[in-house]
Parts: C-alpha cells; sequence; structure tokens
C-alpha cells in the first residue's frame, strides 16, 4: 500500500507544481497532499515547459479529464477528478519516470475559481 503524508503548513507544495496546475486549468490550485518531493530536474522540466507542450484535455467518462506532459522517457500527467458531491474538482499531477513504470503521485489538491481582481 501507498504511503503518504498530508502536506502540513511547514511544507507547501512547490512553487512549480502550483504555477504549472493553475496555468493549464485556469484554476487556482490549493494542494492538499503532497506525496513525493520533486528532485531538481523535475522542478526544472515543469517550470521550462511551455503550457503549449502539454497535450489538450482529454476525457474519461463523465467526471475525469487529464493532460499529458511527455519529455523524452519522463512524463507527468495532471489528472482531474469531479465527484458528484464535491463543490470543487480535484487535481492530482502525476509522474512516470519512464514509460513502463507505475504512475508516482506527486501532489494533490482542490482548484477553485480564480478571484477576480477590481480595477
Amino acid at each position: 500500500m501507498a504511503q503518504t503524508k498530508p502536506a502540513s503548513s511547514t511544507s507547501p507544495a512547490p512553487s512549480a507544481i502550483v504555477s504549472t496546475i493553475q496555468d493549464i486549468t485556469g484554476k487556482r490550485f490549493q494542494p492538499d497532499t503532497v506525496f513525493t518531493a520533486l528532485s531538481e530536474e523535475d522542478e526544472t522540466l515543469l517550470e521550462k515547459e511551455p503550457i503549449a507542450n502539454w497535450g489538450l484535455a482529454q476525457e474519461s467518462g463523465q467526471n475525469m479529464t487529464y493532460y499529458n506532459l511527455v519529455i523524452g522517457t519522463r512524463s507527468y500527467q495532471l489528472l482531474i477528478t469531479k465527484s458528484p458531491k464535491a463543490e470543487f474538482p480535484t487535481a492530482t499531477l502525476l509522474r512516470f519516470i519512464t514509460p513502463k513504470s507505475k504512475p508516482e503521485p506527486i501532489a494533490r489538491g482542490t482548484l477553485k475559481p480564480k478571484e477576480e481582481k477590481p480595477k
């Protein structure tokens, strides 16, 4: 079984994760769980890859959407699910080290509408 630790206020998700998820979805990402620390390579890849390199949204069933990013043999998947009882969708960022490796969850959190800034 996977062992996860809830994110505490002292260990927030790295800004590369938050900004990447917010840029892809256009929503505010509030992480609630950080599963795995990103390596320096992960952070560099996520920060440098333009959002345009992520695949278009793919729907899988009524309540799930995902986006893919492939860089060499490493890939990332942003999985967005919406429970019928939940007010906001949940986003989970997964990492695949090799094409045949099992997905490693990196972070999970809630997607909320971005707050409008008064002019």
